[in-house]
């Protein structure tokens, strides 16, 4: 009975102020909040390096909310906006997020979406037909070796890769795309102790916008750096 007279006594109230010549705009309700299309608790995996991605109630016009992503219950500064968006998602993002979209009339949060960032574990498909394996899960280091990250990154055109030999060693530096296809080989060649630098023109390879990774492998050692092409 309260929320119809709360109705009625609104309906005059916009009226009144209709027929004074004055401007209303009526702000929708906010119903639900649903982070990539979930409706209950659910898990979302990311590969290390790729973009990080969540959206709330995506497709519609939010814009007459107000937003706030939250992270294992705690605000985020600045994440005000429809999409959770980082360029490279990392390990340190791993946990549970929520958001809560609300206006004057009401206040909505959406059930918790737990987050993984993970390492990718795949095998490089050779030309020949051999694998390999890719660091990842299962990479292999020693301390005569050490690949850098690729700078910059994102990479837009070109990219520097970087690289340590502690000792004289067969090395090869490839990329390779998210199913484990060569898509350049950078470096192969018995290299002296040192640290070394290869530049990449990603338009020398044919390269399109994805997530590649950069595999580095030695006697012993194998790792990989995520390299985001964004064009």
């Amino acid at each position: 009975m309260r929320s119809v007279i709360t109705t009625i006594a609104v309906f005059i109230a916009v009226a009144t102020m209709a027929s004074a010549g004055i401007s209303v705009r009526i702000l929708p309700t906010p119903r639900q909040a649903d982070v990539d299309g979930a409706k209950g608790a659910t898990m979302k995996r990311m590969p290390a390096g790729g973009e990080f991605l969540l959206t709330v109630n995506k497709g519609q016009d939010v814009s007459y909310y107000r937003i706030q992503w939250f992270k294992d219950g705690v605000a985020i500064p600045n994440e005000t906006t429809q999409d959770l968006r980082y360029s490279a998602a990392s390990e340190d993002m791993n946990g549970v997020y929520t958001v809560k979209m609300s206006n004057p009339c009401a206040t909505v949060v959406s059930a918790p979406i737990r987050v993984v960032v993970e390492q990718r574990a795949f095998q490089v498909n050779t030309q020949t037909g051999g694998n390999e394996g890719v660091a990842g899960l299962n990479g292999t280091t020693t301390s005569a070796f050490e690949l850098g990250e690729v700078a910059p990154n994102p990479v837009f055109d070109r990219a520097t890769l970087s690289f340590t030999t502690r000792e004289t060693a067969l090395v090869t530096v490839r990329v390779v795309d998210l199913v484990g296809n060569v898509v350049a080989t950078l470096v192969n060649d018995v290299l002296p102790s040192g640290e070394h630098t290869v530049a990449m023109n990603t338009k020398d390879h044919n390269m399109s916008s994805s997530l590649y990774y950069v595999v580095m492998s030695a006697p012993g050692f194998t790792d990989t750096k995520p390299l985001m092409l964004a064009r």
